[in-house]
């Protein structure tokens, strides 16, 4: 689905497994689990897609709703209802090539241009405002809702939309053959959604829809099938789909109704065992998901369970223990940043030796390749804090604030960073920038 929309989304700081709380509708949830297979599979289509000069960001949105959207810049958005939704992991890529499908095919880009020759017969205002808030907590405009009245303003906007998802479904499949993935999963997610739009669409007239009817777009992609039959996607890709769906159904569904209805989520064994000890970890059922993580972890020696075995010997005190499993996890999974994170925190929280100085070697990198995360800038703050290098912790903190869109605490913090730095220090120099960057921020 094209969507040009409102979203408001809240960075959480840290791993998805980081926090036991029920998270806001609407958030942006930052993992390094989901990030790296989504964005795996979603550049691979980017490459048969043609798309060299786009590199993919995905924001997974808390939302139940079963939905994916596409927008300028290599941008997906995708919400979690779109996963617990999905059964296997055919569904999902069918899915993601067709939002892959609308940016190759240049659909955003080309929204306005209609939009303004649909207003000329229709003589209407047509409002675009809304803004897409990036995972910093400092929003910039990356999308927008579309308002506007008149009826042939409407019935010409409605025949771009089914124009432009019917082009999105034929590229997808020619994606999906590519790289052998198969179609299956389209027809089959196609289904679904038409299970749930049946009867609104018996009541309306097919050019009041902005989509193709769904039992036509069902039939495209069997005949596809009957002609051009593929294998469907590896087993890999398919176990690590459903590790992943088991940690989002895990997160997200009530904990209780989901320990009683596990049998019912068609999950593989491995996944419906990742939600149960999530469901658990939630419950404060520490001793028991422990057990399903280390069964886990026998099973597969995989750094993900050592991340959520890590993250709940950190919530329970057991620091020491906690830093063993955490630096387990990432000798395994040595480019997952916000388990660095999360790592950094159980050292500081620590009584560790040289504890300051092994907490900044993990984190100046981060920071300095993603400088909008805000908890690194934060835990930054206190390893500099701690270490007396009070210049270089006022000027984290104003990074901190200032990724956060806290532009008055931001300039007074690096205001007292330029004040306690060595003139010609690199920290110094940054100081400098950052103040400009927030003056020129506040114009």
């Amino acid at each position: 689905m094209l969507l040009r929309l409102l979203l408001i989304i809240v960075f959480l700081g840290h791993s998805l497994a980081h926090a036991v709380i029920e998270f806001k509708q609407n958030s942006v949830i930052v993992d390094d689990e989901v990030e790296e297979h989504l964005t795996d599979w979603i550049s691979q289509l980017f490459k048969v897609a043609g798309l060299k000069d786009h590199k993919p960001k995905v924001y997974l949105v808390v939302n139940p709703e079963i939905n994916a959207a596409a927008t300028t810049g290599g941008v997906i958005i995708i919400q979690t209802g779109l996963i617990v939704r999905c059964e296997n992991a055919s569904q999902l890529l069918g899915v993601l090539a067709h939002e892959v499908g609308h940016i190759a095919g240049g659909h955003v880009s080309r929204l306005d241009q209609a939009m303004t020759e649909a207003l000329i017969p229709a003589g209407t205002a047509l409002i675009l405002g809304g803004a897409l808030a990036l995972a910093t907590g400092n929003p910039s405009l990356l999308a927008a809702g579309m308002y506007g009245g008149g009826h042939a303003f409407e019935r010409s906007m409605l025949k771009f939309s089914r124009t432009q998802e019917s082009s999105a479904d034929q590229a997808a499949m020619k994606y999906l053959d590519h790289l052998g993935w198969g179609v299956a999963g389209m027809r089959d997610f196609f289904k679904v959604i038409d299970e749930k739009t049946a009867l609104y669409a018996q009541q309306v007239s097919p050019y009041a829809l902005s989509h193709p009817m769904t039992s036509d777009r069902i039939q495209a992609v069997q005949d596809h099938i009957s002609k051009v039959p593929a294998p469907g996607p590896s087993a890999t890709i398919e176990a690590n789909f459903q590790r992943l769906r088991g940690k989002v159904i895990g997160f997200f569904d009530p904990p209780r109704t989901l320990l009683k209805q596990l049998d019912n989520k068609k999950l593989s064994p491995e996944g419906r065992q990742y939600a149960k000890a999530i469901a658990l970890y939630r419950l404060g059922r520490y001793t028991e998901a422990l057990v399903d993580l280390d069964n886990l972890i026998k099973a597969t020696d995989s750094g993900w369970y050592y991340e959520m075995k890590g993250q709940i010997l950190f919530d329970t005190g057991k620091i020491d223990e906690a830093i063993a499993v955490l630096e387990k996890a990432s000798q395994k999974r040595p480019r997952a940043k916000y388990l660095k994170v999360m790592l950094a925190h159980a050292i500081l929280e620590s009584k560790q030796s040289n504890k300051e100085a092994r907490a900044k070697a993990l984190l100046l990198p981060i920071t300095q390749k993603d400088p909008d995360n805000s908890f690194a800038w934060r835990l930054l703050a206190v390893a500099e804090g701690k270490s007396n290098n009070m210049g270089l912790a006022a000027l984290a903190m104003a990074e901190e604030a200032f990724s956060k869109g806290d532009e008055d605490f931001a300039r007074a913090k690096v205001e007292q960073a330029i004040k306690k730095l060595p003139k010609g220090s690199p920290g110094y120099q940054r100081a400098l920038d950052l103040q400009q960057d927030i003056v020129k921020n506040k114009r």
